[in-house]
């Protein structure tokens, strides 16, 4: 067995002349710290003991563990949250940079503070429901459920750098609040026409592309003219995000490439647009899924011929289009002027210049965002009898489970043709049926 215990009090002497044994000598640090130091162990640490029986089971055990590569030094474990996670789990998270972007507030806005005083160690069942409790109260379930899972895959990284012995939320007792039962909502034809209508007509063609082909906003903002193939499909392979306030290229969601429909009519549309507004060639930079922590100057750029973009194309963006302007400035001005959802409220607020400055705020639910176009695609997919398959094949799902779940509601006359064709079949003449069972001899020799 590896490793070997040391004695810090005494050291060997030399032999009594009477005995001929050993004798002991007093070290320099006789009486200071603790006596016993557990050494040679590879891949651990030195630790003192008080007691040699302390030293000697520590021994044991780990050498053990290190042996089976499953040791863990509880002196890892002391780190606080707040420490582990700022210096050592959120540096190094390999996670896209939009992604990372919508992780942060809950990690340090909803973790850090309740749970961060906390050592690693002392994170188990009690403080997880403790902090459930507590963050219940200033955030809604989903958001909750998110945060979560944030939560874990940091218990979850520190089990696998070996500061704790596991995760504390792998507990089977311990399980974040139930989701509440949410229906995905699709437009009827007079409400997108509606708010279609209200948009400025440079932007009607995002409604379009939305709705006639199941592009996600930032897709819409990435779209070219060049990703139509055969007048009959689209090539989904890029859309524009935003990072920190900058604007970049990226694969699509879940960095799934896809195709995507195109009716003839929308084909037409996008003709037709292109020709009334010449597609401009934007350059960005791209951010690449397998290099999510590259620094924003050293990343590579790419030059796309975006059908639509901003009124002014000068600038950093190129007249990419921003999310945050499109939704504040253009789609929820167009749901209220369509009746979708109210008029703002409007107050102006006084601040340290002379003019008060003016303050927006809409109550638009959050299905009535750009997605619910995503959503109508699917509800007129689903309607005229198209399979799921083929649904989640076009949306960039990579399991049509999940679409069938998401989208199951927009199949209301499924069960309805089934019971047609049944009582179609049992209201037919036997004649006019087909035989499902062999008919029986006419006439044979009798069995004996």
């Amino acid at each position: 067995m590896p490793g070997y215990i040391e004695d810090r009090w005494f050291k060997k002497g030399p032999a009594d002349p009477v005995t001929g044994r050993s004798t002991r000598v007093k070290t320099a640090r006789h009486g200071q710290g603790k006596r016993w130091r557990v050494a040679g162990i590879p891949g651990v640490r030195d630790r003192s003991f008080e007691k040699e029986a302390q030293a000697k089971a520590w021994l044991k055990a780990s050498a053990t563990d290190a042996t089976r590569g499953t040791f863990y030094d509880p002196r890892d474990g002391n780190m606080l949250l707040d420490e582990y996670v700022r210096k050592h789990w959120w540096p190094n998270l390999r996670k896209a940079p939009g992604t990372k972007q919508s992780m942060q507030p809950r990690v340090f806005r909803h973790i850090l503070p309740h749970c961060g005083h906390l050592s690693l160690n002392r994170i188990g069942h009690d403080e997880i429901r403790a902090w459930l409790t507590r963050v219940e109260q200033d955030i809604d379930v989903n958001t909750v459920r998110t945060t979560w899972r944030h939560f874990s895959s940091i218990m979850q990284a520190a089990h696998k750098a070996k500061r704790i012995p596991e995760n504390p939320f792998r507990d089977e007792d311990l399980s974040p609040p139930s989701a509440p039962p949410l229906k995905a909502k699709a437009w009827p034809r007079e409400t997108v026409a509606a708010v279609r209508t209200e948009l400025p007509e440079r932007y009607q063609i995002l409604l379009d592309l939305a709705v006639g082909a199941g592009l996600r906003q930032g897709e819409c903002f990435g779209f070219s003219l060049d990703d139509i193939e055969d007048d009959d499909e689209i090539a989904v392979t890029r859309q524009v995000v935003r990072v920190g306030g900058k604007l970049a290229f990226a694969p699509p969601k879940g960095n799934k490439v896809r195709t995507a429909p195109c009716p003839p009519e929308l084909a037409r549309a996008v003709k037709e647009y292109a020709a009334a507004h010449p597609p401009v060639e934007v350059t960005l930079p791209w951010v690449d899924p397998d290099r999510p922590n590259l620094d924003w100057d050293k990343r590579p750029t790419r030059t796309v011929r975006l059908l639509v973009t901003t009124a002014r194309t000068s600038g950093v963006s190129g007249g990419a289009m921003n999310r945050s302007y499109f939704d504040d400035r253009l789609w929820k001005p167009a749901l209220a002027a369509a009746g979708v959802i109210p008029a703002p409220e409007v107050e102006y607020v006084q601040g340290k210049g002379k003019q008060p400055w003016r303050r927006v705020t809409w109550a638009m639910p959050r299905e009535d965002g750009f997605h619910v176009t995503r959503h109508t695609f699917a509800s007129i997919v689903l309607a005229e009898g198209e399979t799921i398959t083929q649904l989640a094949s076009w949306l960039g799902h990579s399991d049509p489970a999940f679409t069938l779940r998401t989208y199951v509601h927009f199949m209301p006359k499924s069960g309805k043709r089934a019971l047609a064709a049944l009582g179609s079949w049992m209201a037919s003449p036997a004649s006019d049926s087909p035989q499902i069972l062999p008919s029986e001899p006419e006439s044979g020799p009798e069995m004996s």
